[in-house]
């Protein structure tokens, strides 16, 4: 079959991995690791929606000189059994506590030590509790899912004083994927697809934003932060001469079936013509012929604005 037979969220960010790695701000990136290398170690960290461990990998490979305590939170426990067991199979191995009974891991590195607790809960309820604040806060193609207003309050209140928040690849706007089927069709599909971000709720009654990255840039500063870097951070996946990288084709197919579920469950747009677009466009990517785009920034902000 052109299209899987099945679809896996797993799967899919397993495959945007290599999707991300090329899209990241590496200004932005540099200006993270600069403030990191400005905290007492250890630096303790939170990341919100962690995933299959994507970032865990990359904050690994940025801090080998630096002592870190990460904490790793994905609503998701099979996600966070995934991350779990990710860094556990790292070639250069790493090894339980033995009184981990909080699910913490520490990382054998050559350099500094990094230790990683995975929890299954709310992230943002976790950080709004207060309970434990952080020097930082990571949240990648997180804040389009939820209200960025509320998430930045959530995130500064688990912040301590002179604390960062690192934002990554997150969406700004723009869907595009070319070359057309139907011009017409396609901005509908694309307007369609945005507007159904911005209205459809969530478990806790907030909504999407399909604008979340240009929001993040005034929200920083209404929340008592400034934005020490911010940069595009756009998505482009196009075929080479022998098709996709990686598992990059998956990464497509799970787009078009993300877009078309969507747009189902919104109800305007005719079904039979909404199938025949996606089938077209699963059949570009069987023959490598679709390139894909998404606008997104990458924002790193500190609170208060004075530090």
């Amino acid at each position: 079959m052109i299209e899987p037979d099945r679809y896996s969220f797993r799967r899919y960010l397993d495959a945007k991995r290599s999707v991300d790695r090329r899209a990241r701000n590496r200004r932005v990136a540099a200006a993270f690791r600069r403030a990191l290398e400005g905290f007492d170690e250890p630096v303790e960290l939170c990341e919100i929606g962690t995933g299959t461990g994507a970032m865990i990998e990359t904050i690994l490979e940025w801090t080998v000189d630096t002592e870190v305590r990460y904490t790793a939170i994905d609503v998701d426990p099979a996600l966070v059994e995934a991350a779990s067991d990710g860094i556990a199979d790292r070639p250069r191995g790493s090894s339980r506590e033995p009184a981990g009974s909080d699910g913490s891991m520490r990382v054998d590195r050559d350099g500094a030590a990094f230790e990683v607790e995975f929890r299954a809960e709310d992230a943002l309820a976790h950080l709004a509790d207060g309970e434990s604040t952080y020097d930082a806060v990571v949240a990648q193609a997180f804040l389009d899912l939820t209200d960025v207003r509320t998430a930045l309050e959530a995130v500064v209140n688990g912040l301590r004083p002179g604390g960062i928040a690192y934002f990554p690849i997150t969406f700004d706007g723009v869907t595009s994927l070319v070359p057309p089927i139907d011009a017409e069709l396609d901005e509908r599909i694309e307007r369609r697809f945005h507007r159904r971000m911005d209205a459809t709720e969530k478990v806790d009654g907030e909504t999407g934003d399909s604008e979340a990255g240009r929001r993040l840039l005034t929200a920083i500063p209404e929340t008592g932060g400034r934005v020490v870097a911010a940069g595009g951070s756009d998505w482009v996946v196009r075929p080479n001469d022998d098709g996709y990288a990686a598992d990059e084709a998956y990464f497509l197919h799970h787009i078009v079936d993300t877009i078309e579920s969507a747009l189902e469950a919104d109800g305007t747009l005719d079904a039979e013509r909404l199938r025949t677009w996606a089938e077209a466009r699963h059949e570009q990517i069987a023959a490598a012929e679709l390139v894909y785009l998404a606008h997104q920034l990458d924002v790193l902000g500190r609170w208060p604005a004075s530090t």
